[in-house]
């Protein structure tokens, strides 16, 4: 590493080997409090007794203390990125008017004599907003938000502070034909040719420069979870040993439970932690140079085409607040909190009993989506969603649990207790951010959106498709969020095994001493 890199001197963001956290939030607080008062309460009472009795509580309460411990790695990612949610959080925030996604910037094409939007300039980098209109027989090109001078100042009254040499800081440049104002629309675009990706991308797209020392980092091996749950795991263990030698055999049977126990959780654990591993591993495109194979992308959804969204109205309701209209992927569902009565027997009063059971019911719902565009900064690139079979749109984007006013399906009645009508919507919407894992392919010739590529996009993306195909050791999946939500969970292997390779060790020498 150079001395003029300016991550030289700073230290890692955090330590190899041992990392400590106490509790980040007051619900966490107080459950980190009753698992230290039961750990308190249990070895108070086994040393006064003079017994082992109270270690049982001792080692539920180190168990809980371990749980309410937070990871290492995701608070030193909050700092960095406070939400790491399933929308963006970290300003500077991408682009989030359709206007600035220059999705319709036109082109003026001599055989039709008129301006025609360009089919390709959405999946242009992006820049500044780029427009004309004709003033006074001229054409007048505004270059961000800003009418253009001349090409020295590109609009601006002043260049480093002093007034530009070429107009004056005030002259206007206008042009008399719709070819010349063309050319320099072409001109401008041009400018942003040498524009350096990392920094065009996205405030949380993970190849921002800013996030160099999180990727760089590596989860400690040793955490304060870990140490709570081994002392656990040791109370456990010492609570056995203190039983009289001929109880323990009664007691080997349990060990062979913890044995079970800790391999199911053992797979568990890495069956959830399949995704924060591969997307850890992984390292994220930039769909300005992406090319074709499995890779990883983040980006903000835009509108892929020119078609119009589905207007989604929930349940058929036309109220303004039922309605939808921006939307590349949404699903509905309407259900019930019924009550009925259930006859039992009641075996220990040997009679037949009645009890109320209440539980939520789905009644209807319905679904939709359409192909949409990923776009991270540095260019677009089609999404085929309809691929992929793992999709999450995190929470409901909305919910309601009195019908609406216009239109709408039959509420339903049913045989019990109707007490809680719901609706629920979630939803990909234009503007969110999305994390896919999926096979960039080449899209069929007669679906390539024709046109010329501007100088500032890449030759290849806009031929590009993202598919929810899996490859070796990479399963492919959509999800709304950045990566940064996808692995606030993630922690060494040994923090996370550790203390259940424990357990089942204990487990094997109980039922060895016991047997």
């Amino acid at each position: 590493m150079s001395s003029e890199d300016p991550f030289t001197d700073e230290p890692p963001l955090l330590p190899k080997i041992f990392a400590w956290s106490w509790p980040q939030t007051l619900p966490r607080w107080g459950f980190w409090g009753m698992g230290f008062l039961s750990l308190g309460y249990g070895l108070i009472s086994s040393l006064a007794a003079m017994n082992v009795d109270g270690l049982c509580l001792a080692a539920i309460g180190c168990a809980v203390l371990g749980v309410a411990s937070p990871n290492p790695f995701g608070i030193a990612m909050k700092e960095m990125v406070p939400e790491a949610s399933d929308q963006w959080s970290v300003e500077p925030l991408p682009p989030m008017h359709p206007s600035q996604w220059h999705l319709d910037r036109p082109r003026w094409n001599e055989k039709f004599k008129e301006w025609l939007p360009d089919p390709l300039a959405r999946y242009e980098m992006d820049g500044p907003e780029i427009s004309c209109k004709k003033i006074d027989g001229q054409w007048a090109i505004y270059y961000g938000g800003q009418e253009l001078q001349c090409e020295e100042c590109q609009g601006g009254k002043v260049v480093n502070g002093k007034k530009c040499s070429e107009c004056g800081g005030g002259e206007t440049r206008r042009f008399d034909s719709e070819i010349e104002a063309d050319e320099q629309i072409q001109k401008l675009i041009s400018r942003h040719e040498g524009d350096d990706a990392q920094a065009v991308v996205f405030t949380e797209h993970p190849r921002n420069s800013r996030y160099r020392r999180l990727y760089n980092a590596e989860p400690p091996m040793i955490t304060a979870t870990l140490l709570w749950h081994a002392l656990s795991v040791m109370f456990i263990v010492g609570m056995f040993l203190g039983f009289p030698s001929e109880d323990r055999e009664l007691f080997s049977s349990y060990a062979i439970g913890l044995v079970l126990f800790g391999t199911i959780f053992a797979f568990i654990s890495q069956w959830y932690n399949r995704s924060i591993i591969e997307a850890w591993d992984t390292v994220t495109s930039i769909v300005k140079y992406v090319d074709e194979g499995h890779g990883e992308l983040v980006g903000q959804v835009r509108p892929a085409t020119f078609f119009p969204l589905d207007i989604v109205h929930v349940d058929g309701y036309r109220d303004p607040d039922w309605t939808f209209d921006n939307l590349v992927a949404w699903a509905w569902s309407y259900r019930v909190y019924e009550c009925e009565e259930e006859r039992y027997y009641d075996a220990q009063s040997k009679t037949w009993k009645t009890r109320t059971v209440c539980n939520w019911r789905r009644i209807r719902g319905g679904a939709g989506s359409r192909d949409f565009m990923l776009h991270d900064g540095t260019g677009g690139i089609l999404v085929d969603i309809d691929s992929f079979r793992n999709s999450s749109f995190g929470e409901p984007i909305w919910t309601r649990e009195e019908p609406g006013v216009t239109g709408g399906g039959e509420l339903y009645t049913g045989s019990g207790d109707i007490r809680r009508h719901q609706w629920s919507l979630w939803a990909l919407q234009l503007g969110e951010p999305v994390y896919l894992m999926a096979r960039i392919r080449s899209r069929p010739f007669d679906e390539i959106p024709k046109g010329t590529v501007a100088n500032n996009a890449s030759r290849v993306h806009h031929t590009l498709v993202a598919v929810g195909e899996d490859a070796v050791r990479r399963a492919a999946k959509l999800r709304k969020g950045t990566e940064f939500s996808v692995l606030k969970p993630k922690t060494s292997a040994v923090s996370r095994l550790g203390a259940i390779f424990l357990l089942i060790a204990a487990g094997f020498v109980m039922a060895a001493i016991g047997g």
